[in-house]
Order: structure tokens, then C-alpha cells, then sequence
């Protein structure tokens, strides 16, 4: 695709965020949960419990309380990746001309998640939950991911969770089970992220026109072990034990459980599609999704 192409739908996407964005700062967006504590957090299915022994031995109540937590842990790790993403990508940008057609956007994606981000955490406090402490290994590999992470790598492992959280809460948001606040947050999210996705998409495509096959390889190596471990952080053992819940338990059950095993395959399916048809699925990396149980 020449420049001007990409420059085109750049500012096509600027155009579409002039037509549909959203401010969650607004308070007819951002209204406190009046449900009380009987919607879930999330969609039930969706919890990496659903399904075993534990989850069966749950009242509904425990449930709710369980699928608003792990929502906390799931959007947790969304505020750490987006944040992650803007100081790379800025980083990246620094001397770049600001009148580029791509930087603007990325001007434009940035107050998004920032946004984004105030808004989860809004959405999180109204629904009565809190976050969650990462593993310090994730907290190493943030700081190598927004300190040396070129092109491909920062965009291929935001994409992952991008396209990941967005299979997750088109579910969410239609959803009669889960609260409203959460439903209402994860309809301007998808919206909104759409054009981000279409962003990374076209940014990764532009540079893997560039780069050598030895670096294609390394870089894709390198996305699908940032995926894995953006994956395996949505499991928090810190979490369950809050809950009161036997780690050892549950976190076997987790392994485990070959219906969580389907959820995370189906929110992984259109991400792996486009590593599939723009040449980033090697052995190695399939090997890796299927550690993550994205494969």
C-alpha cells in the first residue's frame, strides 16, 4: 500500500472520531450503579471459574461478587496495557511531524485511553470492587515493553489485547446479567477502540513492508510471548484469595477447565486471524498461543 493510501484511511479515522466519540466524564455517561449487587461483573461465562467445582458450589451472590472482581482484574490489566501503549508509542513519536496524518491520530488515540482509563477506574469503584496488585514479572515487562519495543512489537502486543477485551466485552455490553455501569463503559470502549485496532492493524502492515525476514521472526516471537503473559496476568492469584477463596484449589481448576479454554481461544480468534494472514504465526509462536490457551 503506497503512503498516501495509508495517510487516507488516517484521516479517515480522525473523521470517524470527530462523528462518534464519547466524553465518560459526562454525567448522563458516567451514572452510579443503582442495581445493587445483583448483576455480575461481567457476563458469568466469561469468569475462568464458570463451569467447575468451585463455580458449582457458589450462591448467586458469591457469584456476582466473584465476576466483579475478576471484571477488576480484567480491566486492571486494560488500564496497565494502555498506558503501556501510550508511553511507547509516544516515545516513538517524540520527534516525529506533528501535521502527519498518523500522529495525529495517535494524538487522538491517546486522549482516548486516557479516557478509557478514567473511566474504568470510575466503573470499577461504582460497581464496589477494587484493583488488583500485578506479579512484579508483569511490572518488569511493562517497563522493557514502553522502554524498547520498536514498531511492530508495541502495536502486535496491544493489538492482542485489544481484540482479546473487545470479543469480551461486545459480551458484556449486551448482556442482561452483568451492571449497567459496566455494559454502559464497555459500549464506548468497543466503539471507540475500533478505530484503534484499525490503527495497529494498518501501523503493522506498514512496517512489516520494511523490515527484514530475521526481524519478522524475532518480532514475532517477541508478540506472542507479550500476549502470553497479557493473557496469563487476567489470572490473579491475589484476587481469588481476596475472596476468601484456596488458591490451591482454584487455581487447578482453572488449568484445568476446558470451558475457559473455549472463551479465551474464541476472544483470541480474531487476532490470531490477522497474525495468520500478515505472516506472524510461526512453529514457535503457535506453540506459545497454546501456552496461552489463545491457540
Amino acid at each position: 500500500m503506497t503512503t498516501s493510501g495509508s495517510d487516507a484511511i488516517f484521516d479517515t479515522l480522525l473523521e470517524s472520531a470527530k462523528r462518534l466519540s464519547f466524553d465518560p466524564r459526562d454525567p448522563v455517561v458516567c451514572q452510579p450503579d443503582v442495581d445493587g449487587a445483583e448483576f455480575h461483573g461481567m457476563t458469568p461465562e466469561w469468569s475462568p471459574l464458570f463451569g467447575t467445582a468451585t463455580w458449582d458450589s457458589m450462591t448467586e451472590s458469591e457469584r456476582v461478587r466473584l465476576t466483579r472482581s475478576e471484571v477488576a482484574q480484567f480491566l486492571g490489566v486494560g488500564i496497565w496495557l494502555e498506558v503501556g501503549l501510550q508511553v511507547a508509542l509516544l516515545r516513538a513519536s517524540h520527534s516525529a511531524d506533528p501535521a502527519r496524518s498518523d500522529v495525529k491520530f495517535l494524538f487522538n488515540e491517546c486522549a482516548d485511553e486516557n479516557l478509557h482509563s478514567l473511566m474504568f477506574v470510575n466503573v470499577i469503584d461504582s460497581i464496589g470492587s477494587h484493583f488488583y496488585r500485578r506479579d512484579r514479572s508483569l511490572d518488569f515487562f511493562g517497563w522493557l515493553f514502553r522502554t524498547i519495543a520498536w514498531d511492530e512489537v508495541a502495536y502486535g502486543i496491544v493489538l492482542a489485547g485489544e481484540e482479546i477485551f473487545d470479543v469480551m466485552q461486545r459480551d458484556w455490553m449486551a448482556s442482561e446479567d452483568v451492571a449497567a455501569p459496566i455494559r454502559r463503559a464497555c459500549y464506548i470502549h468497543v466503539v471507540e477502540e475500533s478505530r484503534h485496532m484499525a490503527f495497529a492493524r494498518q501501523k503493522i502492515r506498514t512496517r512489516l513492508m520494511k523490515i527484514s525476514r530475521v526481524r519478522r521472526f524475532i518480532s514475532t516471537l517477541i508478540i506472542a510471548m507479550g500476549t502470553h503473559l497479557v493473557a496469563k496476568s487476567l489470572i490473579n492469584r491475589r484476587m481469588y484469595e481476596d475472596l476468601g477463596l484456596d488458591w490451591k484449589v482454584v487455581g487447578p481448576e482453572i488449568d484445568a477447565n476446558e470451558h475457559h479454554r473455549i472463551m479465551f481461544r474464541r476472544a483470541a480468534e480474531p487476532f490470531i486471524e490477522f497474525l495468520s494472514r500478515e505472516g506472524l504465526l510461526n512453529f514457535g509462536a503457535r506453540w506459545i498461543y497454546r501456552k496461552s490457551n489463545l491457540l
